[in-house]
């Protein structure tokens, strides 16, 4: 499987953002540039402005990517010098043109980006949502062939350390992780193993359109890459869910789910789902309006909390309070930490991030008449009372 090069004019657009014509750089030429501006953040929060950057033209090599594409965009260094690693000038989500909206560009083809240059916290020339016309592209022949997972895992540790895979591979694999679904940029990471050796394959911020739950059938389309000798992942690339898991849902307290997660091994996810109900001991980490999450423990008895199962970075809870009885819903893993640098070791079970919850419905007070018609029965040690086809828990009463 080989790439094809291909040679194209270099045409840069009029920008409509300003009728400025960009100064044409190289990006020796841009660092030195940038490093003569204000330190600015380029945010939305800290917008770029006329006095702090220059609207520039920049060629050069891509040096190294993200991978991802997400929203027709994608992050990359550039260099004067080809594969030369460098990381001289930052394309920070820059808009892909019209033949690359799905497909990564890649290290070693060689483009403009067109923008306001600024310089990133004092540290890094950079270009947000550049315009990126491409000078020199790799156009990859995809080979449809399958590579299996532990082929995949192979292929990668003969990489060495940090090296990215020239072809580009599918892997077809059931997942047996699912890190939260990052809606912002339409990507997620997830786990494959291979049974032969018991290795993972990570999908690193695939780039796919729903979200994958343990258990479901994916197909990834990438480049392989070998993270520090430490794990071997896909280089971003693009995802399809092929088939979805069918999921068992179990219904339980906080201690059953903390037992069931200290069954795993460490780091292991759970394949089902858990609705637990319980009650918030205390808050782990307050709730983050940017991440619209909250982390906190979970108990079974106010009176004798345990601190050992926390819910972990949940959907919303600006409004959650210790004390409060809840229903929580998620996939269960087993972490564990250290309670302090001379204390034993404490294990610690948890929900993946991502899980959601609600107040748990509190049960009402009301004066019930028990007379003839009224049935009494017992559920375990509870006596209970059904009449007029409702059934009430009886926490009181007036003989007569």
């Amino acid at each position: 499987m080989k790439k094809i090069f291909t040679l194209f004019a270099a045409v840069v657009a009029a920008l409509s953002m300003s009728a400025q014509t960009p100064t044409a750089m190289t990006c020796a030429e841009a660092a030195s540039a940038a490093a003569a501006l204000p330190a600015c953040a380029g945010n939305s929060s800290d917008p770029v402005t006329d006095d702090n950057s220059i609207l520039a033209a920049i060629t050069g090599y891509i040096t190294n990517t993200n991978g991802t594409v997400s929203r027709e965009q994608q992050t990359f260094f550039m260099d004067d010098v080809k594969n030369s690693g460098a990381r001289t000038v930052q394309a920070y989500w820059a808009n892909l043109p019209e033949e690359d909206k799905v497909t990564p560009l890649a290290v070693g083809e060689k483009v403009v980006i067109t923008g306001r240059l600024f310089n990133y916290n004092g540290t890094t020339p950079e270009i947000k949502n550049a315009e990126v016309t491409v000078l020199e592209h790799l156009v990859v022949n995809y080979d449809t062939t399958e590579v299996a997972i532990c082929d995949a895992i192979e292929i990668g540790e003969a990489l060495n350390a940090g090296d990215v895979t020239e072809d580009y591979y599918i892997v077809r694999g059931v997942a047996v992780t699912a890190n939260a679904y990052n809606t912002t940029y339409n990507n997620q990471t997830f786990d494959f193993k291979c049974v032969d050796n018991n290795k993972v394959l990570e999908a690193y911020n695939v780039s796919i359109e729903n979200e994958v739950a343990v258990g479901d059938t994916v197909e990834v389309l990438g480049r392989l890459t070998n993270y520090n000798d430490i794990k071997i992942e896909f280089n971003g690339g693009k995802g399809t869910i092929v088939g979805k898991a069918v999921v068992n849902t179990i219904t339980c307290n906080v201690d059953f789910a903390t037992n069931t997660g200290l069954a795993l091994d460490r780091g292991a996810q759970s394949q089902s789902r858990y609705v637990i109900t319980g009650y918030v001991d205390s808050i782990s980490t307050a709730y983050s309006e940017q991440y619209d999450n909250i982390s906190f423990f979970m108990c079974d008895n106010l009176a004798e909390p345990t601190f050992n199962f926390m819910a972990y970075r949940v959907k919303g809870g600006a409004d959650l309070h210790v004390g409060d009885k809840i229903v929580l819903t998620g996939y269960i893993q087993h972490y564990y930490k250290a309670a302090s640098e001379t204390a034993a070791e404490v294990e610690l079970v948890e929900t993946v991030a991502g899980a959601t919850y609600e107040i748990a419905p509190q049960s009402s007070v009301e004066s019930v008449s028990i007379d003839a018609t009224a049935e009494k029965f017992f559920q375990g040690n509870q006596l209970l009372i059904r009449k007029n086809g409702v059934v009430y828990t009886i926490l009181g009463a007036e003989l007569h």
